[in-house]
């Protein structure tokens, strides 16, 4: 048995992963790099993301719906949505929404420690992540099918 220095392939590989992985999970990666975003809705007492996200079978290579309980993610600080896990914002935000550009948003209007409303935003590229085709957060992972149950 010898060390790392007698393996010269897998020492270039575990380099190459090493160089290659912050690549592939920063910026425009993520969950807005493999997940449908545009296509995102709240569900379910609007605090329920529903998104296609991809999954990790090359044979099909193909979108699964997924949906999480966001208040799993979010909470609100004295009127800001901020990523927090088991946060429960929808107990102190309503009207909330999605906005879309280079990430998905979510944006509520959120009661401050004073009883006035405020406008919040949070950036769910930061909070959520796609794990093998399920939207996830912290320790969370949403359901996973190959499309939305329909509506009753």
């Amino acid at each position: 048995m010898g060390t790392l220095a007698t393996y010269p392939i897998v020492t270039a590989a575990i380099f190459f992963l090493a160089m290659i992985f912050p690549l592939l999970t920063s910026g425009e990666g993520g969950f807005t790099h493999d997940c449908a975003y545009a296509g995102a809705n709240l569900t379910d007492n609007h605090h329920w993301i529903g998104v296609y996200c991809l999954n990790d079978d090359v044979d099909i290579y193909g979108f699964n719906y997924s949906m999480l309980d966001l208040d799993r993610c979010a909470g609100n600080n004295a009127g800001q949505l901020v990523a927090f896990e088991n946060g429960n914002y929808s107990g102190s935000c309503e009207n909330c929404t999605f906005f879309h550009d280079k990430s998905l948003h979510l944006t509520c209007l959120c009661w401050d420690m004073n009883g006035k409303q405020a406008n919040s935003t949070l950036d769910l590229n930061n909070t959520l992540y796609d794990s093998n085709g399920a939207v996830g957060c912290y320790s969370f992972l949403g359901n996973k099918s190959w499309e939305p149950e329909p509506d009753p």
